[in-house]
């Protein structure tokens, strides 16, 4: 039996995925400038925890919300945790249960998946990317360690051949190599599957259509983190022409994670190792740390700057006594 992976891990004390989800709400915030928030409709996997349910509908306002959950095992407990009455909950996986879904209103899409992309995944980017209205954001996470291959079969040549049976050879670039899948290096290719993909089904979707309501995509997240696994969210927004004026990509300029397809590589999420004390000590210097001011030398450099990227994102854990 395969159980999930809110039964193996502890989301809500994964600082990577913690950080991951308030810079995804600090950028979605803004599509307030192409339509108020409260009018969109969040659809994710909230599984028992609901943690972007309940930033997003806290943080910006969204009221319209729907748990896609598969592990009907777990039924009464995630309905149990539901935080929100406004959550809907739709049971099945996502391949069933998205084609049924409306979408006559803007959307943000989160398809947080816990497994390596497979064809089916395609699947359900496929439907949205047909289906959404101009100005909603389509989000996908994947599994992307290439550790995933059993060990004694852990090649470039397996890495590979593994990856095409789930995909499809036909979705991966031909210039792809098995040696490309290293490290990071199937995070990058699948993300590249994933966006040449979206581009593929919206050319599709315009074929019959105006120059003037036509839909482009336009990338915002290219997140690489590793709380355990290594993971790959990618996503953006798909707007019309009216839509992308009222919303350019200058509307993010300000935001150093935010990936466009123009600027190269993924935004690397690392969560510090700093104890409490430490961490109130970079806050007193922070959010404009000299380069030249002096700090102890036993404070590892390269965690201060890894938390000085992160610092105003970075989960608050603390011990409650009941």
């Amino acid at each position: 039996m395969n159980f999930p992976s809110f039964e193996k891990f502890n989301y809500g004390l994964r600082p990577a995925k913690n950080i991951e989800r308030k810079m995804m709400c600090e950028t979605l915030a803004r599509l307030s400038r192409i339509a108020p928030l409260r009018s969109y409709q969040y659809i994710g996997f909230g599984a028992v925890a609901f943690h972007d349910f309940v930033l997003f509908h806290q943080r910006l306002g969204i009221h319209r919300m729907t748990s896609v959950e598969s592990f009907t095992e777990a039924q009464r407990r995630i309905e149990f945790n539901r935080p929100y009455s406004c959550i809907k909950i739709r049971w099945g996986v996502s391949y069933d249960v998205i084609p049924k879904l409306k979408w006559n209103q803007r959307v943000i899409v989160w398809l947080d998946y816990d497994r390596p992309l497979e064809s089916r995944m395609l699947g359900d980017i496929t439907i949205l990317t047909s289906s959404v209205k101009s100005g909603s954001v389509v989000i996908v996470t994947v599994d992307a360690d290439p550790g995933r291959v059993e060990a004694d079969e852990n090649t470039p040549e397996k890495r590979l051949e593994v990856l095409r049976s789930r995909v499809g050879r036909s979705k991966i670039r031909a210039s792809v190599k098995g040696s490309d899948l290293a490290k990071w290096g199937l995070a990058e290719v699948s993300r590249n599957v994933i966006h040449d993909h979206i581009e593929k089904t919206l050319s599709d979707r315009n074929a019959p259509l105006g120059p003037d309501v036509r839909l482009g995509y336009h990338q915002l997240f290219n997140f690489h983190y590793a709380d355990n696994a290594r993971m790959v969210t990618v996503g953006g927004l798909i707007t019309d022409p009216n839509d992308e004026e009222r919303l350019n990509k200058s509307h993010f300029k300000d935001l150093d994670f935010i990936r466009t397809e123009g600027v190269e590589g993924a935004y690397r999420i690392e969560s510090p190792i700093l104890t409490l004390r430490e961490i109130r000590y970079l806050d007193g210097r922070l959010p404009r740390m000299s380069r030249s001011a002096r700090h102890p030398r036993w404070l590892p450099e390269e965690e201060r700057k890894k938390y000085a990227k992160v610092y105003r994102y970075f989960p608050a854990f603390s011990e409650v006594e009941p």
